[in-house]
């Protein structure tokens, strides 16, 4: 949907992972009015500084705290021609993309307009001579100065009420090869992601589910890749999908890597296998990702259920198929050297 530039060595975290919190329109205002407060305080007991020179004081801090404050707004908040498309298609569930640059780009022209309002004070500023005069300009000044700020409280408001929103973005870097554990729910998908990354894989929010994403790392002498239990999508068939759902579900073509795609074979499995065949048929319509099949929980399985389920994979062209305990850790080191070898190639 979206033509993007993006630079690739700055995708090791999410864009939005360290973005400061920015304050509402009338925490901007008050900021204001309390610093404009100990300014006078300052120079009303200076003998040093002339009439001109305190008017000119006022006027520059009030432009200095609306200056700094659009500047760091628009030069910390990442730009969306800068995103990668995973980043921008999750921007646009979480916050919309539209509002959010239009924000942005009306905050951009904003500032411009403060810098010429300032420039053009001083310039008369330095024309008055008495008293009254430089009030006159000053109050002016400083009365347009606030009139850009409340001309774009819309803007500076919803910036502000979109900051922990970002940050609950996953930080997920879409150009490191990845593998994807996807299959119905209690099929053992994050005990998957735990078996075969990282010890302690990060847990993290996801925005549009009200589950935690857990995300690790294969790590190996010359390779570091990425595993992620993706909680609430890839565990429904896509007709049961809200919108919301959806875009998530193609925020993660974005993602280079392969699938895994979970079986839960025991006696006790929630679900039948008709179902799980299901959601594999919607995942292989969606994603053109390789994808390799495990049967999990095989310390425990259904001996009948999973001949049936092997057959109906080969059938569908699955000629590997991984038999594992995720818990137990069986069949768990043969399965890894497997996406290790796949994951390499993609690099």
């Amino acid at each position: 949907m979206y033509k993007t530039k993006f630079s690739r060595d700055k995708l090791l975290a999410s864009p939005f992972e360290n973005i400061s919190k920015l304050p509402t329109y009338e925490e901007l205002k008050e900021r204001i009015s309390n610093r404009y407060r100990k300014l006078n305080q300052k120079l009303e007991i200076s003998k040093e500084m002339s009439i001109k020179a305190k008017e000119i004081a006022r006027i520059n801090m009030v432009y200095d705290v609306l200056k700094n404050y659009f500047e760091k707004t628009i030069y910390t908040l990442p730009h969306v021609d800068r995103l990668h498309p995973f980043y921008l298609d999750l921007l646009d569930i979480v916050v919309g993309v539209n509002e959010y640059r239009k924000s942005i780009i009306r905050l951009s022209k904003a500032l411009r307009i403060l810098s010429n309002i300032r420039k053009e004070c001083l310039n008369i500023m330095r024309l008055a001579k008495r008293s009254h005069e430089l009030a006159e300009v000053r109050r002016s000044c400083i009365g347009r100065l606030l009139s850009v700020m409340k001309r774009n409280r819309k803007y500076i408001d919803f910036l502000a009420s979109i900051i922990f929103k970002l940050k609950t973005i996953p930080s997920i870097d879409p150009e490191t090869p990845t593998v994807i554990v996807a299959g119905m729910p209690q099929v053992g998908k994050s005990t998957l992601v735990k078996a075969i990354s990282t010890a302690k894989p990060k847990i993290s929010p996801y925005p549009f589910t009200t589950k935690n994403l857990i995300l690790g790392h294969i790590i190996g002498p010359h390779y570091k890749f990425q595993a992620i239990d993706t909680p609430g999508l890839l565990d429904r068939p896509l007709s049961e999908r809200n919108p919301i759902e959806l875009q998530a579900i193609m925020a993660l073509k974005h993602v280079k890597g392969v699938i895994v795609y979970l079986f839960d074979v025991s006696i006790t499995s929630y679900y039948t296998l008709e179902q799980q065949l299901h959601v594999l048929s919607d995942i292989e319509k969606s994603f053109n990702k390789r994808i390799i099949v495990a049967l999990n929980k095989i310390d425990a399985m259904d001996k009948n259920k999973t001949d049936k389920l092997i057959q109906i994979l080969e059938n569908k062209g699955y000629v590997e198929i991984f038999r594992i305990s995720a818990l137990k850790g069986l069949g768990i080191v043969e399965l890894k050297n497997k996406l290790i070898f796949e994951l390499k190639a993609i690099t």
